[in-house]
C-alpha cells in the first residue's frame, strides 16, 4: 500500500506536492470503512481527485507512472542515454532536477525511496527502511557519484562494490544493486513492477489485453472477472475468446527481435460477449456472440477492459491509479467500483484505488470519507499544479468541511476551490452581444 507520494518539477508541477494516503486520525467518517490496518498504520483504500480541466490531475498520476517506469526500466539504459526529463517550464528554474519519492508498505515493512534527476544524470537517490518494532534505517544515500550504504542493514552495497560493475551516471543505484543480486533492491523494484499500475480511463483499450488473456488462459481471477461484468448489468455475463495463431513467416521483415518475441508471447485475442437470442414471444431460443471491440458500446468496452486490472488489484492487494474513471460510464457504475475498494468484504488484502473524476455525484459522505477527497488546482500566480486534501481546507467562515455537509453543493459553489472560473467567459459573451446590438 502507498502511504505517501511526493513529486517536484514535473510537467505542470513546480514546487513540491505531497499526497498522503494515511487515514486522518482526527475524524471518524464511516468508521473503519475505506481503511485498511497494515503494519500498524490506517491506510486509505481509495482516493478521489477532483479539479477543473487543465488543473494537472493527469500530471499527478503521470508523475507516479514516470517514477515507476524509471525504477523498472533503469536496468535497460545505455551509458549517456538521455533520461525522461520533463520539467515545469513556466519558471526560471526549469533546469532544476525533477524529484520523486514514494513511501509504501510491503507486508509489514515500510520503505521510503526517492531520487532526483536531470536529462543527463541521477543527482540524488535515497532508500530508508522501517521494520516492525525497529527504528527507521537509512540504507542508501547518494549525491551524484558519492554513495553511502548502511553496511549492517543493506548488504546490497557491498555486493555492488565486490561485483566490480561501474554505476553509470544515468542509472539508479537500486537498479544496479538488484542486477548483481542485492535482495533488498530486488524487493523494492519488484514492488514497483508488480504492485503499482497507472492506466487511463480514456485510453482503456491499452489494458484490454490483460482482461482478454486472463479469460483466455483460465487464470485464477477469470471467474471473478466474469462475476464483476455480470454485476455491472451490461447485458451479458459469459465471454468467449479466440486467439490468432502467429506465423513468424507472415510478419514484416526486419522487425526487431524483441518485438517479434512480444508478438509471439502476446498474440491477438478477440473477446466475444455471449447474448441471449429471443423469439417474438420473448422466449430464449439461443445465443449469439458479439465481438466486444466491434459491436459493444464504448461504456461496455471500458468496463470489460478495466475488469481485469480491477479484479487483479483487489485480489492481490495492489495499487491502481485510473485517470478519468467516470468517462463513458454511468455514475452508479463508477460508484460501485469505488465501493468494491472501500468495502472490507470485497477488499480483503489492502488494495487501493486512486482515481480522477469530474463526477460530482461521488462527492458524498455516503461514498467517500473526507480524507479520501483531494482537490487539484492551478495556483493563480504561476499556473502550477497544487493538491489539497478536503480536510486541509478552511472555508471563508473559518470552519472545516463537516461530515454532514453537502460536499457536492459546496464544491460546485466554489467553497473548496478547484473549479473552473468561467465568469470571464460569460462576461465576454455579454460584451460581444452589446457590441453587436450597437452596430445594428
Amino acid at each position: 500500500m502507498i502511504t505517501r507520494f511526493m513529486a517536484e518539477n514535473f510537467r505542470s508541477i513546480d514546487n513540491k506536492i505531497e499526497l498522503s494516503f494515511e487515514a486522518d486520525t482526527g475524524i471518524k467518517d464511516r468508521g473503519n470503512e475505506g481503511v485498511s490496518l497494515i503494519g500498524g498504520k490506517r491506510v486509505l483504500n481509495a482516493a478521489a481527485f477532483f479539479g477543473a480541466n487543465s488543473s494537472g490531475k493527469s500530471n499527478v498520476f503521470n508523475a507516479v507512472d514516470m517514477m515507476r517506469l524509471m525504477v523498472v526500466y533503469s536496468v535497460k539504459l545505455n551509458d549517456n542515454e538521455r533520461l525522461p526529463y520533463d520539467p515545469y517550464l513556466l519558471s526560471d528554474r526549469e533546469s532544476s532536477p525533477t524529484r520523486f519519492e514514494m513511501e509504501f508498505l510491503d507486508g509489514t515493512d515500510k520503505y521510503r525511496y526517492g531520487f532526483s534527476y536531470t536529462a543527463q544524470r541521477i543527482e540524488e537517490e535515497w532508500l530508508e527502511a522501517k521494520r516492525p518494532r525497529r527504528s527507521p534505517k537509512m540504507l542508501l544515500q547518494r549525491q551524484q557519484d558519492v554513495i553511502h550504504c548502511d553496511e549492517d542493514n543493506y548488504k546490497d552495497g557491498n555486493i555492488v562494490k565486490n561485483s566490480g560493475v561501474t554505476l553509470n551516471k544515468n542509472r539508479l543505484f537500486l537498479s544496479l544493486a538488484a542486477q548483481v543480486g542485492g535482495e533488498v533492491s530486488k524487493r523494492v523494484i519488484e514492488w514497483f513492477r508488480t504492485s503499482v499500475n497507472v492506466i487511463s480511463g480514456l485510453r482503456d483499450s491499452d489494458v484490454s489485453m490483460y482482461t482478454k488473456e486472463a479469460i483466455h488462459t483460465n487464470s485464477p481471477i477469470k471467474d471473478d472477472i466474469l462475476r464483476f461484468i455480470r454485476s455491472m448489468d451490461v447485458g451479458f455475463g459469459e465471454v468467449t475468446t479466440k486467439q490468432e495463431e502467429v506465423d513468424e513467416r507472415t510478419l514484416p521483415k526486419g522487425l526487431p527481435a524483441d518485438l517479434v518475441a512480444a508478438i509471439k508471447e502476446h498474440p491477438i485475442i478477440t473477446a466475444y460477449a455471449r447474448h441471449t437470442k429471443y423469439n417474438a414471444n420473448g422466449q430464449a431460443v439461443g445465443t449469439v456472440d458479439f465481438d466486444i471491440e466491434e459491436q459493444e458500446s464504448d461504456g461496455t468496452k471500458k468496463l470489460f477492459n478495466l475488469a481485469g486490472p480491477i479484479i487483479d488489484t483487489l485480489k492481490n492487494g495492489k495499487v491502481l491509479f485510473i485517470d478519468e474513471l467516470d468517462s463513458q460510464m454511468h455514475p452508479l457504475l463508477s460508484q460501485k467500483i469505488v465501493e468494491l475498494f472501500n468495502d472490507s468484504s470485497t477488499n480483503r488484502y489492502g488494495a487501493q484505488l486512486m482515481f480522477t473524476t469530474h463526477d460530482t455525484n461521488m462527492l458524498t459522505s455516503k461514498l467517500l470519507r473526507r480524507d479520501q477527497v483531494m482537490f487539484v488546482e492551478k495556483k493563480a500566480d504561476k499556473h502550477a499544479t497544487n493538491v489539497r486534501r478536503m480536510m486541509s481546507i478552511t472555508m471563508r467562515n473559518g470552519t472545516k468541511p463537516r461530515t454532514d455537509s453537502n460536499y457536492e453543493k459546496n464544491y460546485l459553489s466554489g467553497k473548496y476551490g478547484a473549479v473552473p472560473d468561467i465568469r470571464w467567459v460569460l462576461k465576454g459573451f455579454e460584451d460581444n452581444s452589446k457590441i453587436k446590438g450597437s452596430d445594428e
